[in-house]
């Protein structure tokens, strides 16, 4: 069976944006390991918290927790996002790989999505994805608001958007999996770099839904609240791999169905012609006697 588009059920519906409460879970973004050495030669393991100050500059060792909405999106956009370029060598699409600017003082994100065109050699393994050293950048990146505290959702509006306009990504998008109960919000928020360097906002069609122009895709909502990315070339949405194989069986077995309905009719046609020819030539019996 196809894997069902991430909607926004009940459950991912805010009543409000609150900041984390004072008695909130200091482990609730994830933690750093820190190794002390003991007295007695011993290595303890102290796990230090995160702070969402720590998130815009993810190292190697944390373990970053993600909400169940995050990880749903992001997952189902990157599937979306390499399918549609697997046939195109020089495009890669990476899924929370930290980015190395090369800028002095720029904090380095490792983003939920990002397009990069230009690759020298996709197959190539990545631990971080380098800039300088790789000679492109991503063209497009796509961020999916995590928690539902407000200094979480501030690093993806504000604090993000600063880096990603510093470090020249020519867009940027930002998914919202929450519905905010009584106060409407955008699912999709994007912004393309000016010639100035700076970023301004990208007006949706009349569909609510953002042109990516480096991709050539379209980023938007569904009737049924589902998020979808279309082809704006073709029109055609885009697919994962268990909706393309649930697509594949479904046309193989309209196929299977079409054939088999086609021999059951080639079947009849050749017992009507062949009792056809019987009553003909009763007929004939008939005439001559």
């Amino acid at each position: 069976m196809a894997e069902p588009v991430p909607k926004m059920p009940a459950e991912w519906e805010l009543t409000e944006l609150r900041p984390a409460p004072e008695d909130a879970d200091p482990f609730r973004y994830g933690w750093r390991p820190r190794y002390v050495h003991l007295p007695g030669g011993e290595v303890e393991e102290q796990d230090i918290p995160l702070t969402a100050e720590d998130l815009l500059d993810p190292q190697p060792e944390d373990v970053v927790l993600e909400s169940d909405p995050h990880a749903k999106i992001s997952s189902f956009l990157y599937a979306l996002l390499v399918v549609r370029f697997e046939k195109d060598a020089g495009v890669l699409v990476t899924h929370d790989l930290k980015m190395l600017w090369g800028i002095p003082g720029l904090q380095e994100p490792a983003p939920d999505v990002a397009v990069i065109r230009g690759i020298r050699d996709k197959q190539e393994p990545r631990e971080t994805f380098e800039v300088v050293q790789e000679g492109v950048r991503p063209c497009l990146i796509v961020e999916v608001v995590s928690p539902k505290y407000e200094e979480v959702r501030r690093n993806d509006y504000v604090k993000k958007k600063e880096i990603y306009e510093r470090a020249g990504i020519p867009e940027y998008l930002i998914v919202e999996p929450y519905q905010i109960q009584g106060s409407p919000i955008r699912q999709w928020t994007g912004y393309r770099l000016g010639f100035d360097g700076r970023y301004r906002e990208i007006e949706p069609d009349g569909e609510g839904r953002l042109l990516s122009e480096t991709t050539d895709l379209l980023f938007g909502i569904d009737e049924d609240r589902s998020f979808l990315v279309i082809n704006a070339r073709t029109g055609e949405r885009l697919l994962n791999p268990s909706q393309l194989s649930a697509a594949r069986e479904a046309a193989e077995e309209r196929a299977a169905h079409e054939t088999e309905r086609a021999d059951r009719e080639a079947e009849a046609r050749k017992a009507a012609e062949a009792e056809i020819a019987r009553l003909r030539a009763e007929l004939d019996r008939t005439a001559k006697g």
